[in-house]
């Protein structure tokens, strides 16, 4: 049995580089889908407390929790794929905009929704 040569290792992948641009795009999307969700949020407990049944409210606050759950899936899953498959920089900016906004945007949210619920009467 003779020895070869093992055959030479496959090319190296091409650099994709993290465009600044494209970071701030996805940082940017990530404050104003935050935005959305807040004012849904206060905006159904807006509704709900007019109405007759003063608890209705609550259901507005229920929703921003929610909203905000979705918003968490859809930053991780699409910044990872991103990442991984297709603009490195805009799912960057994804995970990094889902990281600044979630700490600003649903304690206001829910803030202003809990007042507004509590102060219900005294309006």
């Amino acid at each position: 049995m003779s020895w070869t040569v093992p055959p030479p290792p496959p090319p190296p992948m091409p650099e994709r580089p993290i465009r600044t641009r494209q970071v701030f795009l996805g940082i940017g999307l990530v404050m104003a889908v935050q935005l959305v969700a807040v004012l849904i949020g206060v905006g159904a407990v807006v509704l709900g407390n007019n109405s007759s049944n003063s608890e209705n409210g609550l259901i507005g606050v229920w929703l921003e929790l929610l909203l905000q759950f979705a918003i968490f899936v859809a930053c991780l899953a699409t910044g990872i794929v991103w990442i991984v498959h297709k603009d490195r920089g805009l799912g960057l900016g994804l995970l990094i905009g889902w990281g600044a906004s979630v700490l600003i945007c649903p304690a206001v949210g829910i803030g202003v929704c809990l007042a507004i619920v509590s102060n219900q009467g005294q309006l």
